[in-house]
């Protein structure tokens, strides 16, 4: 028995059905001789499955030695001429196909030393080098560099998920896709995990100024690859029910500045009332960009003004909008802050932050309790 040569093994052997028909073939028509077996280094560079139906069927095989000097260049596109192969199975047959294209670069190398030559200390094959490899192997492919390096993470992360793109039962957009959901999953539980145990400290003492941002419950999931599902919140989200059950530390005289959507506008109302506060007004924040939106791209987020009692209010001459532009998920605009610094007074709270501030009592699972 031949060995296969690992160069040889790039490309995964037929599956059952096709084996079996070239089998069936080899059996009745004989192994044609004007079609050797390629070997190099004593092991089957090409002609893996004639060889092994040869052998089943006890049939002798005629062989020649590769003449060339670049094997896996050959084998990469003699196998990619034959077979019908998606985008994502080239991006890993192309990394399949670099630590042997270093290897035989390293050989030519080692080949070129004379006698007496010392071996370099220095890595054999330089970052130049393997850049260059890369892209030889991209071309051979038609692959993009940047399709192989998504293979390459694939492969290092993901063993099995590597294995079945290559024999086409998945592609890498689909994998890259599950891993991101899957990844989501697993922030929004470790979150939940950390508010079950606790470990996020209430603010104490009550407020005269009560900022919240309550995560509402949006009606669709993640999903990294369509425009909606990107804006799924990255955070465990609350039931209308649960936010209403909210005991917001508020003084007898308090402002409330509720953040809402439009979604959610209604609820927000009702929701603003059920903790004993009046609706005063609804500041609009223009976020300078088209949003997403179903029947209308939003481009806008709204808080409600509520007030408790008779807080100290010391505006004259406040908008009710502000314009500054988005930046990351469920962050508010600095603006809001600046409004609410100016015109407010006293102890300020914001609810379900997402960052430290000075001056305010911060609260929420991605920051620790400051004042």
């Amino acid at each position: 028995m031949i060995e296969n040569h690992d160069i040889a093994n790039i490309f995964p052997m037929m599956d059952e059905t096709d084996f079996n028909n070239l089998n069936k073939d080899i059996v009745e028509n004989g192994f044609d001789k004007e079609r050797p077996i390629i070997l190099y280094e004593d092991k089957i560079l090409d002609g893996r499955n004639r060889y092994k139906a040869c052998i089943k069927n006890n049939i002798e095989p005629s062989f020649t030695q590769y003449p060339g000097e670049n094997p896996v260049g050959y084998v990469l596109s003699t196998n990619l001429n034959r077979r019908h192969l998606n985008a994502s199975q080239r991006a890993c047959i192309s990394v399949k196909a670099l630590p042997l294209f270093e290897a035989e670069a390293k050989k030519r190398q080692l080949s070129n030393l004379k006698v007496g030559d010392k071996i370099p200390v220095t890595p054999l094959i330089e970052e130049r080098e393997k850049g260059e490899i890369t892209e030889q192997a991209g071309k051979l492919t038609n692959t993009s560099r940047s399709y192989v390096a998504e293979a390459k993470r694939l492969q290092d992360e993901s063993p099995e998920d590597f294995d079945k793109v290559l024999h086409g039962e998945k592609n890498i957009s689909e994998v890259v896709k599950e891993r991101k959901i899957q990844e989501r999953k697993q922030k929004i539980a470790e979150q939940v995990a950390v508010i079950e145990q606790e470990n996020i400290q209430k603010p104490t003492g009550d407020f005269d100024v009560i900022m919240i941002d309550p995560p509402w419950k949006v009606n669709f999931n993640y999903s990294p690859d369509h425009y909606m599902g990107r804006t799924a919140n990255p955070y465990p989200e609350m039931t209308i029910d649960e936010i209403k059950q909210i005991q917001l530390p508020a003084k007898d005289d308090c402002i409330l500045w509720l953040w809402t959507t439009h979604s959610q506008l209604e609820q927000a109302w009702d929701i603003m009332r059920g903790w004993g506060f009046e609706y005063k007004a609804l500041l609009v924040w223009d976020k300078e960009s088209m949003g997403i939106g179903s029947w209308l791209r939003k481009q806008c987020e709204f808080c409600l003004m509520g007030v408790k009692g008779k807080p100290i209010w010391k505006g004259t001459d406040v908008r009710d909008i502000i314009r500054e532009a988005r930046t990351s998920h469920s962050t508010k605009p600095e603006a809001i802050y600046n409004l609410i610094d100016e015109n407010c007074v006293g102890r300020k709270l914001d609810y379900f932050a997402r960052k430290k501030r000075e001056g305010w009592t911060t609260f929420g699972d991605e920051v620790n309790d400051s004042t």
